[in-house]
Formats: C-alpha cells, sequence, structure tokens
C-alpha cells in the first residue's frame, strides 16, 4: 500500500499539520490511514491521545525508532492500512534517508520564500543516492504552505517559479490557516470540525482533498 513521507529539514513550514489533514480527508473518504510519528515534538501523537473517536486513523510514536525498528513499523502498517503517513524529524538524519527508501511519495512542504526553496533543494541534494538504493525513482513535490491564498507577491511568485522549475511543485497548496490550526486545538479531524461548525473548513477539504487526488495519481502513473 502506499507509504507517503512527509519530510522537511526546515523546521515551521507545516510538516505534521499536512500530514494531519492529509490522513482527516482519507478517513472522511472511508480509507484508514496508520502514522508514524518521528518526531521528537510528537505533535500527530499528542493530537491522537486526545482525540475521542479513534477511528480509521491510528497514530504511532515513532520518534525513538531506529532504522531496523522504522523499517518494520512501515511493514506492519501497510499490510494493515491502505495509506500510510511518516512524519519525519526537522534535521537531516539517516532515519530520514531510511524512510525515503521506502516512500512511494515524498512530499516537501515549503513556505514561498527563497529561504525555505534553498533548504528544499539542500534536502533533496543530500539524498542524490536515494533513487539508486531503491532502485526506481522517488516520485517527490514541493507542496507550498503558509501563502496568502488572495495576494501572491511578485517575490512569492517568483520563487514558486524557481521551485517549479527545479523540483516540482503540487498544483494544490495548503494555506494552513485556521481550519487547519484548529485539528490540533480540538484534536479533531477537518470532517468533525465541519460537523461541529467550530471552523471554517469548506475550502480547507476542498484543498486537501486536491491535493489527495494529486497524490494517487502521481503514484499510480510512477508505479505503471
Amino acid at each position: 500500500m502506499p507509504v507517503i513521507l512527509v519530510g522537511s529539514i526546515k523546521g515551521g513550514v507545516g510538516k505534521s499539520t499536512t500530514a494531519l489533514a492529509l490522513a482527516s480527508e482519507m478517513r472522511s473518504a472511508g480509507q484508514s490511514v496508520h502514522i508514524i510519528d518521528t518526531d521528537e515534538q510528537r505533535s500527530l501523537l499528542r493530537w491522537y491521545e486526545d482525540w475521542k473517536l479513534k477511528d480509521r486513523i491510528v497514530v504511532e510514536d515513532g520518534h525513538k525508532l531506529s532504522q531496523k525498528g522504522l523499517q518494520a513499523a512501515v511493514m506492519k502498517a501497510s499490510e494493515q492500512h491502505p495509506f500510510v503517513i511518516v512524519d519525519v524529524k526537522g534535521a537531516m538524519n539517516e532515519l530520514i534517508m531510511y524512510a525515503t527508501l521506502q516512500a512511494d511519495m515524498l512530499i516537501i512542504p515549503q513556505r514561498a520564500s527563497a529561504a525555505d526553496l534553498e533548504r528544499s533543494v539542500e534536502f533533496l541534494d543530500q539524498m542524490n543516492f536515494i533513487e539508486s538504493a531503491r532502485g526506481r525513482p522517488l516520485p517527490h513535490r514541493v507542496l507550498i504552505t503558509q501563502r496568502s491564498p488572495a495576494i501572491m507577491s511578485r517575490a512569492e511568485r517568483e520563487v514558486m517559479d524557481q521551485t517549479r522549475e527545479e523540483i516540482g511543485v503540487f498544483n494544490s497548496e495548503l494555506s494552513l490557516g485556521d481550519a487547519y490550526r484548529a485539528m490540533f486545538l480540538y484534536r479533531m479531524t477537518l470532517e468533525e470540525l465541519d460537523a461541529h461548525a467550530l471552523s471554517r473548513t469548506e475550502r480547507a477539504r476542498q484543498n486537501v482533498q486536491s491535493l489527495l487526488r494529486e497524490i494517487v495519481a502521481i503514484i499510480k502513473e510512477s508505479q505503471a
């Protein structure tokens, strides 16, 4: 089953939020998803511990896993769930590289800034050996986060054009506004927030659903 890696060597770009938003809409689509949270902050694990439903989303604490432990955890999760998401640590380390070897898709959250673009390029440059070790290409895209959906500055436009040229960018974006932050605040999925009218989630859910369609299409194309 697809293993989706959400990773970056830049902190504060929305890795955990992206992982939870994807899992939230996978669940709403009737799928089950297993998240392995290897980040020492354990934001996803704390969300899961307080989440009341415990239905079709499982979050595993992976911040102390070894390379072999991560491999075993991913394999076991893949046998039990249609989707596996690995949220990796913010700093480059061997665990990130090893997780990438097992991934079917690498998502690199990035803000529309020159500094973030440099780190995204650095992230991929440090893993040039991955494709030869895997024996097959690793599909990857940058996911633009935290950009104002209404106005795009000239600097943002230039960064996005350069990112698209150097790495590749999802057509979908996650602005990481109130609806996404509310998932962690209220310990709910986007669907639950919508049902309780706790946040304006319609646009947020549409963006995540669009992103999911892109991810599935890219994975299918690479496997074909």
